[in-house]
């Protein structure tokens, strides 16, 4: 399991075995969604422009969903983890 933080937001990676092979899983222990991406979407990823990356910030707390919690990124920081 890798950890990346910065001052926006902390995500977690870690390589998991499905029935259907290896995938990548994404978390954001700050807003609580995660993804399984397999080798072709993880490759597909490189062939995107920088502006496909930038449409996807343009909500940068995820879908606009009443009912998302938003954890401080201090609390992430200070007590390891949120409520995963």
């Amino acid at each position: 399991m890798i950890t990346l933080t910065n001052e926006f937001t902390t995500v977690v990676v870690e390589k998991v075995l499905t029935r259907n092979g290896e995938r990548l899983r994404i978390s954001s222990p700050r807003l609580g969604y995660s993804v399984e991406l397999d080798p072709l979407e993880l490759e597909a990823l490189t062939w995107q422009p920088v502006n496909t990356f930038s449409r996807l910030l343009a909500t940068p707390y995820g879908p606009e969903d009443e009912g998302v919690e938003v954890l401080p990124l201090s609390d992430l920081l200070l007590f390891g983890g949120g409520s995963s």
